[in-house]
């Protein structure tokens, strides 16, 4: 097993803090990972993205030429990253932000329309946790690693002393999982 995750987004957006999640859960689980994050000099607003390498065997690089799927937060992202994303592969957009008409795709992947922003801020009362919206959504199509294994690293991540904060990630989290579960939200790309 061998899977690359592009995951892309505005600083402030969590992108750095969902690869993170999903490589330590993928080290939890005895994999191979590596984690190589890129931001902008800005921290919030500016670009951030990192890419996730999750293996049963070493892996040789971190860098990367298809991915096997991409997490876009924001249209600049998708806009960029759609292009290299395999055949096949799978792209999970914030619709909040990301309008449809940005996808110009030739080949055909499957996508997930995601409205991550406005689910975050009702469920977890924060656009703050659009982040782990997205990667519920991601593990429900792509269960790269176990759910609970991710449960277990946001309970122990930088939120100590701050209960409600683990809370509303876990609640934001299981909505993006329900999303996909709960709907035809999987589309084929268009072509």
């Amino acid at each position: 097993m061998l899977f690359e995750v592009l995951i892309a987004g505005f600083g402030g957006q969590g992108i750095l803090f969902l690869g993170d999640a999903l490589a330590e859960s993928a080290l939890r689980e005895n994999r191979h990972v590596t984690f190589l994050p890129t931001y902008g000099v800005a921290m919030r607003g500016g670009t951030a993205n990192c890419v996730v390498t999750i293996s049963d065997i070493e892996v040789g690089s971190p860098l990367l030429d298809e991915p096997d799927a991409g997490i876009l937060m924001n249209r600049p992202s998708l806009v960029r990253f759609q292009s290299i994303i395999r055949a096949g592969g799978l792209i999970v957009a914030n619709a909040s932000i990301i309008e449809l008409e940005a996808y110009e795709r030739g080949e055909a992947v499957r996508i997930v329309w995601l409205p991550a922003t406005e689910m975050a801020a009702e469920i977890a009362g924060t656009e703050r946790s659009a982040n782990m919206v997205a990667l519920g959504a991601f593990l429900a199509v792509e269960p790269v690693v176990n759910v609970e294994t991710v449960e277990a690293v946001i309970r122990e991540a930088a939120f100590v002393g701050k209960p409600q904060l683990i809370e509303k990630n876990l609640a934001a989290l299981h909505a993006g999982i329900d999303f996909v579960r709960n709907s035809s939200s999987v589309l084929p790309g268009v072509q």
